[in-house]
């Protein structure tokens, strides 16, 4: 004998990109034009009813995207992944290359193991100080362009973000910290 299986109803919000939509992922100089395939969701229970959010969508291609310091292959995308427009994509793609010595490096954004308090590298003395999540991010954007001498117009975007809309970030333009915006083309 089978268990028959009850059907429940979820309740989310309408999502802002639909199945079967095309999107614009920006990856180094170029654009994957793909289609959502699906939803991703995160499901909790509010007195009464079963409600939902979308966390990610499913994708035809795989793609890359920056996570935290590093990239990942994936074929599930984050609304903050993609655009729904080309042409905005394209000018996301586009690299920005940094050129920087790693002692400039080390001052912007942190030797974390350096126990000495008297180094000019100790984390609590660096162009981006740690004080809250959105520095944490900043930081983790800043890592990723270290390791791969720049990023892509959408990262630094990102960075911007964190820095000045969320956290009214301030720095010294003729720092590394000012070097490293400068050649990103970040004025603020």
């Amino acid at each position: 004998m089978t268990e028959e299986l009850k059907k429940i109803n979820i309740e989310f919000i309408e999502p802002k990109f639909i199945i079967g939509q095309s999107i614009y992922v920006p990856q180094l100089n170029e654009v994957v034009d793909t289609k959502i395939l699906g939803y991703d969701a995160r499901i909790g229970k509010r007195p009464g009813i079963l409600s939902g959010r979308i966390t990610g969508y499913h994708i035809r291609d795989v793609v890359s995207v920056r996570r935290g310091n590093d990239c990942e292959l994936t074929s599930i995308v984050q609304s903050d992944d993609f655009y729904g427009d080309m042409l905005e994509a394209h000018k996301a793609s586009k690299f920005l290359e940094v050129n920087l010595d790693e002692e400039s490096w080390k001052i912007t954004i942190d030797e974390k193991d350096n126990e000495d308090e008297n180094s000019p590298y100790n984390f609590e003395k660096c162009n981006l100080i740690p004080c809250c999540e959105c520095i944490s991010k900043a930081r983790d954007i800043l890592i990723y362009c270290q390791k791969y001498k720049g990023l892509i117009v959408h990262d630094r975007n990102e960075l911007t973000r964190y820095l000045f809309e969320r956290h009214n970030f301030k720095y010294d333009k003729d720092s590394p910290l000012g070097k490293i915006f400068e050649q990103l083309q970040i004025k603020n």
